[in-house]
């Protein structure tokens, strides 16, 4: 399943982006989407599809965004490739 997912993430820059950015720290869209260098819209669609493969949760609260455990294994797999 991992494998599944790195290849998921790594089909795509802007998924490899955003695991990397968030791997740094949480972030909301806005922060997310200047710092990828991504428009504000696009970027809230990736991270959506991204927290339904259950690689990033969104905090309720703030609509922080953080990696899982799971959004973690893939950020280190994609790091050594």
């Amino acid at each position: 399943m991992i494998e599944e997912l790195v290849g998921y993430v790594t089909g795509n820059t802007k998924r490899v982006q955003i695991i990397q950015v968030l791997g740094k720290g949480e972030l909301e869209v806005g922060k997310v989407a200047k710092i990828t260098h991504t428009p504000e819209r696009l970027a809230a669609k990736t991270l959506k599809d991204l927290e339904e493969r259950g690689l990033i949760k969104a905090d309720g609260k703030n609509k922080k965004y953080t990696l899982t455990d799971v959004g973690v294994e893939v950020e280190n797999r994609i790091k050594s490739l």
